[in-house]
């Protein structure tokens, strides 16, 4: 915690700060501190010159989390998902997602105000239909890791803002059991996206963030992060099973079964466990259940 005390050379009181506890190791990817500005659920840890209170929003529609207005790519936000702004610009929003704890900037297009939400979407891609059948598909879908408000309709069926999605293709939030290989598989051909989380798109932990998420049990958002906090970690000569980790200095492959994992390639596909070769030595394993 900083406070001010401090004396100038010739003895008169002049004000500085100083930590007196040991500072603490900062991520600017997950830790909504910069400079200037700190979100204030972070003031019993580090010091800035001023705290904001996060104002909750709601996603529309999927976005990038950007660590800059026109840099890179961090993470995404998913539709339905919220979103706590800490600084809004003309363009953006700063702030942190509370759903994989990534910190930066989304466009404040994206930006609505904060609902709530019942459901999920647990396959690739929910396609979006004007009524309760097959016949009117609507030029709209929800990708994986998308959240809805849903109300049933019928067993087969599930009404939504604007339209009607199949009830097969939903997983309300309460549920927090669920086979994580069985959601990765969902998404085999999925193409890579840098930041991606959702079913248009993953990085290789995106895909692991949101198989975890949709089995109960959400991890860290990024590689090097995973490899240090999933489950527990497995010793060198343990034999692997389906759903064990296997990571690399920025990747990482999840088991389908003993010879086989599926990853973000170039897609996501599933291959032999001997082809992780290329990915250079192994840097850890870890069992997430």
């Amino acid at each position: 915690m900083a406070t001010a005390s401090a004396t100038s050379n010739d003895g008169s009181a002049r004000s500085r700060f100083a930590l007196r506890e040991r500072s603490v190791a900062l991520d600017s990817r997950i830790d909504a501190v910069r400079r200037d500005l700190a979100d204030i659920r972070l003031a019993d840890r580090v010091f800035a010159p001023h705290y904001a209170v996060p104002a909750r929003r709601s996603i529309g529609h999927v976005t990038a989390i950007l660590a800059a207005p026109g840099g890179h790519v961090v993470s995404q936000a998913l539709a339905g998902e919220p979103f706590d702004v800490l600084e809004f610009t003309s363009t953006h929003g700063w702030g942190r997602s509370p759903i994989d704890g990534s910190v930066g900037f989304v466009a404040r297009a994206a930006l609505v105000d904060a609902y709530d939400t019942s459901h999920v979407v647990s396959t690739a891609n929910s396609v979006l239909y004007a009524d309760r059948s097959l016949d009117r598909p609507l030029p709209l879908s929800l990708p994986m890791g998308s959240r809805v408000a849903a109300v049933p309709a019928n067993d087969e069926w599930a009404e939504v803002d604007g339209g009607y999605l199949l009830a097969t293709t939903l997983l309300p939030l309460s549920d927090e059991t669920g086979d994580a290989v069985a959601y990765a598989l969902r998404l085999k051909g999925v193409p890579v996206l840098p930041g991606g989380r959702s079913g248009d798109g993953v990085d290789a932990a995106g895909l692991i963030f949101l198989a975890l998420s949709l089995a109960g049990s959400p991890p860290a958002r990024f590689v090097d992060l995973q490899a240090e906090t999933i489950g527990t970690p497995l010793a060198a000569g343990d034999p692997l099973q389906r759903g064990d980790l296997i990571f690399f200095n920025d990747h990482v492959a999840m088991l389908v079964d003993t010879d086989t994992v599926i990853h973000a390639d170039d897609v996501v596909r599933c291959e032999p466990v001997a082809a992780l070769d290329r990915f250079g030595p192994i840097r850890a394993r870890r069992r997430s259940a």
